[in-house]
């Protein structure tokens, strides 16, 4: 993992992580995403995780009292151990972390997440297709979105690579939420080698139309972010996929994106682009809203 320098500036520090733990496989990959940026940071790290108290509407009403006790008391055991896992991993890295299981109901899971992600500075979850079943996990990313002012880092269960220092591509589009994005991610992009802000055009005409992306270089430039231009055609078809494709072919190491709900580059947080990038990416995604 590649050194972050010291806050300075006036940008987001980043002191206290939240990652969300369970017992899929993909927990190991954003476990250690999450020890090296708080190594890194001296930052303390929160790994909560989840054990439902009764599961009759994910099994229906003819699952035995004693086949559910059963059920519920095996998954409270895997968190349990998943949690022991992560903790001696931040452990060995010389990381201070706590951990803390979570009971209730399923659907209230998202919503007490998002309540503990407000008391860090960022929030650390899986792709949603590769978590527990048991959890709702796209309710578990929209509520950290929308519900914990909080930025979000979604890391896949088998990232490509993971560096910090690297090559980071920015999706801009002259919004509130990518704006508010950009400056949450600060601490990255200062530190990034490359940073490139893709825009989205509908042709080689449309440059008059474009957000105020000048004025967005100006502001980076300020904090010591050294940004690049690119602009890219929209036309039809899969915008995620679009996105993705341009940051492949420039070597990117992270994405930065607002959650977006409408216009060129965004869509409801659960269709669309924002769906693609976050069961897509091969690469860590900072998403704010």
């Amino acid at each position: 993992m590649a050194k972050i320098a010291p806050n300075s500036e006036g940008t987001m520090s980043i002191k206290g992580i939240l990652i969300h733990v369970d017992g899929a496989e993909a927990t190991k990959a954003r476990v250690e995403f999450a020890v090296a940026l708080a190594k890194e940071h001296g930052a303390h790290l929160l790994g909560i995780a989840f054990a439902p108290t009764a599961l009759l509407p994910l099994y229906g009403a003819d699952v035995g009292f004693a086949d559910m006790t059963q059920i519920l008391g095996s998954v409270k055991a895997q968190g349990e151990t998943a949690l022991r896992a992560f903790k001696a991993r931040a452990q060995a890295e010389g990381v201070s972390a706590e951990i803390r299981l979570m009971q209730g109901v399923s659907d209230e899971f998202p919503r007490d997440f998002a309540c503990s992600a407000r008391h860090v500075d960022i929030a650390i979850l899986g792709q949603p297709r590769d978590g527990d079943p048991l959890i709702g996990q796209y309710a578990l990313v929209e509520r950290c979105l929308f519900a914990s002012g909080r930025p979000v880092i979604i890391v896949p269960g088998a990232p490509a690579k993971i560096a910090l220092n690297g090559t980071i591509v920015a999706a801009w589009d002259g919004s509130a939420e990518a704006a508010r994005a950009f400056n949450d991610a600060l601490i990255f992009l200062k530190e990034a080698a490359r940073v490139v802000l893709l825009v989205g055009v509908a042709g080689p005409s449309d440059e008059e139309r474009e957000p105020a992306i000048e004025d967005m270089v100006a502001h980076l430039q300020r904090h010591g972010v050294s940004a690049e231009i690119l602009r890219v055609t929209i036309g039809e078809g899969d915008l995620g996929k679009k996105l993705l494709s341009q940051a492949t072919e420039l070597g990117a190491d992270m994405i930065v994106m607002g959650a977006f709900h409408h216009s060129r580059w965004r869509e409801f947080i659960l269709g669309g682009v924002t769906l693609t990038m976050l069961e897509a990416a091969a690469i860590p995604l900072f998403m704010a809203h």
